[in-house]
């Protein structure tokens, strides 16, 4: 049986990724940045969605954490400098989380 350990960061775009090394690379570690989180268009060609899953995106972004093996395989892309790599092993993501309430459609 394979050992799979639920690890959300690797999860994270791969453009997410490129765009923070560049905030990095610019000088901008201390600056404030947005991102969003979304979906492009309701499943099942349905009229709307109901907002879930706050706590667990929450959750996710308490426990951003890159570990050994994740910076090795980032590294193995040859996408990222090791400045950048480095800057990840003690990275701590502080940040507002703005949402529409849970059980609202949308």
């Amino acid at each position: 049986m394979l050992d799979v350990k639920r690890n959300l960061t690797t999860m994270t775009d791969f453009y997410e990724l490129t765009m923070s090394a560049g905030y990095l690379d610019e000088g901008y570690k201390d600056k404030i940045a947005v991102f969003d989180m979304f979906f492009r268009k309701v499943p099942d060609g349905g009229g709307y969605a109901i907002m879930a899953g706050l706590e667990q995106f929450i959750n996710a972004v308490d426990s951003l954490k890159f570990t050994e093996e994740d910076i090795n395989y980032l590294r193995s892309t040859g996408a990222f400098n090791e400045q950048f790599l480095d800057y990840l092993r003690n990275f701590k993501l502080h940040c507002n989380i703005w949402a529409i309430e849970e059980g609202m459609p949308i």
